[in-house]
């Protein structure tokens, strides 16, 4: 397979979930082997490529470099993970991707609105030499060789319940099931999210909130946390920079989890 990029300039606009300030990103056309990278509008100069340093996975995945930082990346990363796009420039005009509905179906709709082109360069896919996994108490994640990617996802939450799901991997299934799934967070702990300075953009028109009597607004699947669960590792596992082929198995997984995983493929892949 060849590489991608996007054929045109998209400009996404919206507000922060965690800092709750505006913000805006400018997705644009990058060469082969550029792979995916941050800029910012303030220093043009300071780049983050999509494989560079996690600082937080608290609520969302911050990447940085040096002083600087990119709040929640894990959405846009997911869309370009899913509609398999392995190069471009995103100018990061703020310090947070806009969080638009909460799902990464706007990232999508523009991407695709954008156009995908297709480089004069092969795709190289991580193939995983052996199984890797993490284990942390009742939570695990499991990642075996194979010559796609398959997920295997499950979570359990008080008022949700067990959900899971199975997902084999093509740009079109990951559009219509995947992509619109929104983030979600119980009643309960907005208050303690506040205080720890996150959630200052969290609302009705991002965000889920499982309350005691319900939820906040009609669901889009009967399944849709652990959608949006399976959207975030998507996104996550982006940040090896490359597409991996494996099957992948998450029983009550999170940002810490993914990105555990990420560190351990990174240590028995040859680059």
């Amino acid at each position: 397979m060849w590489q991608t990029t996007v054929k045109s300039k998209v400009e996404i606009r919206g507000v922060g979930l965690h800092t709750g300030k505006e913000s805006r990103i400018i997705i644009s056309p990058a060469s082969a082997d550029t792979g995916i990278v941050f800029n910012f509008a303030k220093n043009s100069f300071t780049k983050i490529k999509v494989d560079s340093m996690v600082i937080s996975t608290n609520r969302g995945t911050i990447l940085a470099h040096n002083e600087y930082s990119i709040y929640t990346v894990e959405h846009i990363l997911s869309a370009l993970n899913g509609l398999e796009i392995d190069n471009v420039e995103i100018i990061v005009d703020g310090e947070e991707i806009p969080s638009c509905d909460g799902s990464a179906k706007t990232f999508v709709d523009k991407l695709k609105e954008a156009g995908i082109e297709i480089l004069d360069k092969k795709r190289k896919v991580i193939q995983l030499p052996e199984p890797v996994w993490i284990f942390n108490g009742e939570k695990g994640i499991f990642a075996l060789p194979s010559d796609r990617l398959s997920i295997y996802y499950t979570i359990e939450f008080p008022r949700i319940g067990k959900q899971w799901i199975f997902y084999e991997h093509n740009p079109l299934r990951y559009e219509l099931e995947i992509a619109p799934a929104r983030t979600f967070g119980f009643e309960e702990e907005i208050e303690m999210l506040i205080t720890e300075g996150l959630a200052k953009g969290g609302n009705l028109q991002n965000s889920v909130i499982v309350g005691k009597n319900g939820y906040s607004s009609p669901l889009r699947y009967p399944d849709e946390f652990v959608r949006h669960k399976l959207l975030d590792l998507m996104g996550d596992i982006y940040l090896l920079g490359k597409r991996i082929n494996a099957t992948i198995f998450v029983v009550k997984g999170g940002h810490n989890l993914h990105v555990e995983l990420v560190k351990k493929i990174k240590e028995v892949i040859d680059d």
